[in-house]
């Protein structure tokens, strides 16, 4: 939550009420929440199942993928450590999991 102040200050003898934004201003999140991300180190993929913003740190995604030894595993990884994966059919439009309707 940002803080707001207002003060006074004289500017050619106008008085014009400011105000400043007390704290820090933290990057956008770059992938949504269920949007597919592919590991730039690796072949892996998996979903973004929880996301983290940090004032003094890169954003961290909780991604839930399929290890290169076959285990299903989850783990936290940085903003810059990831890629989104795209619909080669439609290129630069982000893929989402697959969602169940009731």
């Amino acid at each position: 939550m940002r803080r707001r102040a207002s003060i006074s200050g004289d500017d050619d003898g106008k008085t014009e009420n400011k105000p400043i934004v007390i704290g820090a201003d933290a990057a956008p999140f770059k992938f949504e929440l269920s949007q597919l991300v592919e590991m730039r180190i690796s072949d892996e993929w998996g979903e973004v199942k929880a996301r983290a913003q940090y004032a003094d740190g890169e954003n961290q995604y909780l991604i839930h993928y399929k290890a290169a030894d076959g285990r299903a595993t989850t783990e936290w990884f940085g903003e810059s450590m990831l890629e989104a994966t795209e619909d080669a059919r439609h290129p630069g439009c982000p893929v989402f999991a697959f969602m169940k309707l009731p």
